[in-house]
């Protein structure tokens, strides 16, 4: 079935219908998908419709026809095929492309399934180079038997180096037949996403991006409950209420506001890792998740750069952590899409079980992690004294209720600089360097130093003369430093890193 699924697309072909409707929305997602344009727009057609309705409704229509039309040409001439080892896409209206995607090129395939194929069960093909800046292949529309069989096609190129160029061409079906079979590793169920939503809450980070848009909704809440006849403000007037009732009234407030960014949270969590999978397959780690999009992350085990241990301060109250599994830095920033493989609320013994899975030789549960040096303290320290002391200087004669509040929160920060101190730790052996570090929550990665791309430190004449430096390692998925180590450390951990790079002989990728 996947020699003749493949066979299928060696001639240049069309994607199926169905990538009309996605050209569509890919359209209108160019334009309306950012905030800043779709405010103008939206107060346009409120004021059109408004004014001239027949003209809004006019020109809204002259819009989706050009959208549709676009999205006609877009499908048109789009055309691919699959010859021998190599997928090839010709593209574009205007300006042409013609891409030629040698199956060893290809580093990974994703594939993704939007609500809208469920029905006819097709699925878009993501490629992925590495060291690109883009997914170098998008094959939008393609039966789940075709998609299927292209990635086991090109896996089977990488995986089995015994097989000619022309066996690959000629005998697919044999190919195929060599993916090892998939063995589960970890499956999320509904229980664990809830846990993860409460614990990893990120609402509050949309919330305050969109603060500006509060003030005129609540404006016109509060003009229309007035017209109502309900005066809401004088609920919170201290010259008409009782001081327990403003208590009461605002922990009201403070638990609707925390149970509605809890629901939220846990909305994202659902939507996000719904029906979650981790499952092996020879030397790959493929992840599936989602609710209406279905995502799914290939990462074969040489790719992995480190390991992240991630735990907030809910999690350590749930008894639970995130692994990420980070690989070579993708194109793209979201957590679905960029290649991040990301097991969300584990408990502890499964995230180590985890861990020696995919490195075996680590030993991040034994290690005794070193501090950083208490100087490390000095400063945010200061800068913090000094602040407090000048609002205490200016607001201390005329509000003293107002500098007491700066003075407990001051106090606060103080707090938080030591407690950010204490969580620093590093740790070195053979084959790894462990780092922790965190504020209220902690976080623990594991490095394979062999797989380090550029060792540097920094010392300053202060640093120096207290034997002192920062460290810094760049990996392919980003970079990782300590500070505040001693010279001896510093030296140990570039001189060790910079040699097993090169005399471990081992890939980084």
């Amino acid at each position: 079935m996947a020699d003749n699924a493949l066979q299928k697309l060696e001639n240049w072909q069309h994607l199926s219908p169905i990538a009309l409707l996605y050209f569509s929305l890919q359209s209108l997602q160019a334009v309306f998908g950012s905030v800043f344009y779709l405010i103008p727009l939206t107060i346009f057609t409120y004021r059109g419709l408004q004014d001239s309705p027949l003209l809004t409704l006019g020109v809204m229509l002259l819009g989706l026809g050009l959208f549709a039309g676009i999205a006609v040409l877009r499908y048109y001439f789009y055309q691919f095929r699959v010859s021998g080892d190599t997928v090839d896409i010709q593209a574009g209206i205007i300006q042409k492309t013609q891409l030629n995607l040698p199956f060893e090129r290809i580093q990974n395939v994703k594939l993704e399934q939007p609500l809208y194929y469920r029905f006819t069960d097709h699925v878009m093909v993501q490629l992925d180079t590495a060291g690109s800046s883009r997914e170098e292949a998008q094959l939008v529309a393609l039966s789940r038997l075709q998609a299927e069989a292209l990635q086991h096609a090109i896996y089977a190129a990488h995986s089995i180096t015994t097989i000619t160029q022309d066996t690959i061409a000629s005998d697919i079906d044999d190919v195929t037949d060599a993916i090892p079979s998939e063995r589960l590793l970890n499956r999320r169920s509904v229980g664990d996403l809830l846990i993860y939503g409460i614990s990893n809450n990120r609402v509050w980070v949309f919330l305050a991006a969109t603060t500006p848009f509060w003030d005129n909704a609540l404006e016109r809440i509060s003009g229309r409950l007035e017209t109502l006849g309900v005066d809401v403000l004088q609920y919170f007037d201290p010259t008409q209420q009782s001081l327990s009732w403003l208590v009461v009234l605002a922990l009201g407030i403070v638990l609707l506001v925390v149970t509605i960014m809890g629901l939220l949270s846990v909305a994202g969590a659902m939507l996000s890792f719904f029906d979650y999978s981790l499952v092996q397959r020879g030397e790959r780690y493929i992840q599936r998740c989602g609710l209406f999009t279905r995502h799914e992350v290939s990462m074969k085990l040489s790719r992995l750069q480190w390991v992240q241990l991630q735990q907030s301060w809910l999690d350590r109250v749930f008894g639970r952590c995130n692994v990420r599994f980070e690989q070579i830095q993708a194109p793209r920033a979201d957590l679905a899409e960029a290649g991040r493989i990301m097991i969300p609320a584990v408990t502890p013994m499964d995230a180590q079980a985890l861990l020696a899975e995919a490195l075996p030789e680590q030993r991040l549960a034994e290690v005794v992690f070193q501090p950083i040096d208490w100087r490390f303290l000095i400063r945010p320290a200061l800068f913090c004294l000094v602040m407090v002391g000048l609002s205490q200087w200016l607001l201390r004669p005329d509000s003293p209720l107002l500098a007491n509040v700066v003075l407990l929160i001051g106090a606060w920060v103080g707090g938080l600089i030591v407690l950010r101190w204490r969580r620093w730790g590093y740790a070195l052996d053979s084959q790894f360097l462990y780092i922790r570090k965190g504020l209220i929550g902690v976080n623990y990665y594991c490095l394979p130093i062999f797989k380090v791309q550029q060792v540097s430190y920094a010392q300053s004449w202060w640093l120096q003369r207290k034997n002192l430096c920062h460290v810094r390692l760049v990996f392919a998925s980003g970079a990782q430093g300590v500070p505040f180590i001693p010279w001896v450390a510093c030296k140990r951990i570039v001189n060790d890193s910079l040699y097993q790079a090169e005399s471990s002989g081992r890939s980084w990728m």
